[in-house]
């Protein structure tokens, strides 16, 4: 059993600890949060052990373990390397870091100090991923096929986003995830999902370009983006003001794999040119943070193996590119 903490108070720190719970590894010991009346709500919510609004009361508790880190995306670095450095695991909520002069100081660190580093790529370490990225490569082998091209749709209408609009009409400060200042926008918030899968299966591409929509205040309220191979593209719709009902679709020789939700990964069909159809996954799981929580589970707690250090560099390396590429298409969309 992992005794851990968790600093944020949003719905997904509330999803975390649900699916912790289901696993059966973990107990929650204490919630952080900079508002005491919120990190008490959630710690009686959830039974933990204590609450508090004073950060070093979690990162010198010596029963906590591993500390989940879902504050605001500015935050994130700077919480980590505290935890760290009081040798916690951390688990932090995507996007991990902002730049990659941040995740090498932040997994130097962890190395030196002896402990792990996960980003919470929910759908990357899901079953259901675990089932389509064989069937997927199997089929360019089989095919002796390069990859034709994917279009990938994450159009996800934000709940603050009225208030957002509100707030600026007013002159009062926006909320976080349309605030620059807290490195909000819809590349930060919803491009993680769709370059995981991505760069996972196609790798680095040569060139990438980011055509955003901002709202002259450097946050992209939408825009696409066009990651560049040498033979194919890439290309992304990501939007926090709209609700797009688009699967994202990846195609190979004369077969495309639909996929319904590239966060979930939950329905994904498989449809050729005389439009025969295969259902290939079709699982909803009863919390989507159930799998990477027993995989980091199984990461801290089992016996160290070659294998585990393979897997353990493989999640770093793509991790790394992740932010590497998001550094790359800020650049490009003039968001820095």
């Amino acid at each position: 059993m992992l005794n851990y903490a968790t600093i944020g108070s949003s719905w997904i720190t509330e999803q975390m600890m649900n699916a912790a719970r289901l696993t059966q590894r973990y107990h929650l010991t204490a919630v952080y949060s900079r508002y005491l009346d919120s990190a008490k709500q959630l710690a009686q919510k959830h039974d933990a052990d204590y609450f508090t609004n004073e950060l070093n009361n979690i990162l010198y508790d010596p029963k906590i373990e591993v500390i989940y880190i879902a504050s605001p995306n500015s935050f994130h670095f700077q919480q980590a390397i505290q935890a760290v450095k009081a040798k916690k695991h951390v688990i932090i909520e995507k996007p991990m870091v902002t730049s990659s002069a941040q995740w090498h100081e932040l997994y130097s660190l962890a190395d030196e100090v002896g402990v792990y580093v996960f980003e919470a790529a929910m759908h990357y370490h899901s079953r259901n991923y675990s089932r389509l990225k064989p069937l997927i490569k199997h089929k360019m082998k089989e095919l002796d096929s390069s990859l034709y091209g994917a279009n990938f749709n994450m159009g996800q209408y934000s709940s603050r986003y009225e208030t957002y609009l509100e707030s600026k009409e007013k002159g009062w400060q926006v909320p976080n995830v349309f605030n620059a200042d807290f490195h909000g926008g819809s590349l930060m918030d919803l491009g993680v999902y769709p370059l995981y899968i991505a760069l996972d299966l196609f790798g680095l591409p040569e060139s990438v370009y980011y055509h955003a929509i901002d709202d002259g205040r450097q946050v992209d309220l939408f825009g696409t983006v066009i990651l560049k191979y040498a033979q194919t593209q890439v290309s992304i719709f990501l939007s926090k003001t709209v609700h797009s009902l688009m699967p994202s679709e990846i195609y190979i020789g004369q077969e495309t794999f639909i996929i319904n939700d590239i966060s979930r990964l939950t329905k994904v069909s498989l449809v050729n040119t005389e439009g025969k159809k295969a259902q290939i996954i079709d699982y909803l799981p009863a919390n989507p943070m159930f799998d990477e929580l027993l995989s980091f589970s199984d990461m801290i707690l089992e016996e160290k193996t070659i294998h585990q250090e393979i897997l353990y560099e493989n999640w770093r390396q793509l991790s790394l590119q992740v932010v590497q590429v998001l550094e790359l298409l800020r650049q490009s969309a003039k968001l820095l």
